[in-house]
């Protein structure tokens, strides 16, 4: 049995019930994870490494691991891991996450991958994914097999220009469409009416950022590549930054709003891979 910190989960209970209580802020940063005991779940989230424009997996020497694809990690994982154990029978918990590439056998061995496409700044191609032929056959099978891939974090024009265009490395002869709120995907847990626009960093606390909170020069959309049958194999999160979502769940500056909408689609779309 996995044992739980009750403070955590008043916390969280308070940031995803949407009854305008307050959420008590708290700080993981100090947490033990040993905690949560030493078990394999059933489910572990993955986190696609990819090669990088400009560098490679090499990628930048200010970076962890190098390229963009690490951002957030592993803060984002831990937090959403402690909302995805609580709010859903999901079996998981906090230290089962870990990152791999995408040509990494093991992929197959999961339903859901994870990707960070941050391309900085805005239109430049020297950060974000520029996908190998073998890292394109890989994600084309893995999603062929019953795999569900998610994208998150890029904005603008240039950005989408580039998803498109990134997508269309995988699947050229499908086509990428906006899923409306009405979709099934938007209901297999939390109701979602309307897709929200997640802020990333620069928008809540770097105040010389180009953009600001609900900005309407950024709308958000959720694109998608559907098999034969209809169901989404990949979806692609534009405009909006879940992983700052669930990464700053608990850090007094980001609004607790925000952090509610990422944990809700995110595990909308968990759901939806689980039972599709």
């Amino acid at each position: 049995m996995t044992i739980g910190l009750p403070w955590i989960a008043v916390a969280l209970l308070l940031a995803l019930a949407g009854s305008g209580a307050r959420a008590q802020v708290l700080s993981f940063s100090n947490e033990d994870l040993s905690v949560y005991g030493t078990d394999i779940t059933e489910f572990s989230w993955v986190r696609g490494q990819y090669t990088n424009y400009n560098g490679g997996r090499g990628g930048y020497g200010m970076r962890r691991r190098g390229g963009w694809w690490d951002t957030d990690y592993p803060d984002a994982e831990e937090n959403l891991l402690r909302g995805v154990q609580r709010y859903t029978n999901i079996d998981t918990n906090p230290r089962n996450h870990e990152y791999m590439e995408l040509t990494d056998p093991r992929l197959f061995e999961h339903i859901f991958l994870y990707m960070n496409w941050k391309r900085v700044p805005i239109g430049s191609t020297y950060s974000g994914p520029n996908y190998s032929p073998e890292e394109i056959e890989a994600l084309r099978e893995f999603m062929f097999r019953g795999g569900f891939v998610m994208v998150d974090d890029f904005w603008g024009q240039p950005h989408l220009d580039d998803m498109f265009m990134e997508m269309g490395k995988i699947f050229p002869d499908r086509e990428i469409v906006q899923l409306d709120p009405s979709h099934e995907i938007f209901h297999t847990f939390f109701d979602i009416d309307e897709v929200a626009q997640v802020p990333g960093r620069m928008v809540t606390w770097d105040f010389n950022g180009f953009m600001h909170i609900d900005d309407p020069d950024y709308p958000p959309a959720v694109y998608a590549v559907l098999d034969d049958d209809g169901r989404v194999m990949m979806v692609a999160n534009f405009n909006t930054d879940l992983g700052d979502g669930w990464e700053h769940t608990f850090y007094k500056a980001y609004p607790t709003k925000y952090s509610n909408e990422a944990y809700k689609i995110t595990i909308n779309f968990l759901i939806y891979a689980f039972s599709h």
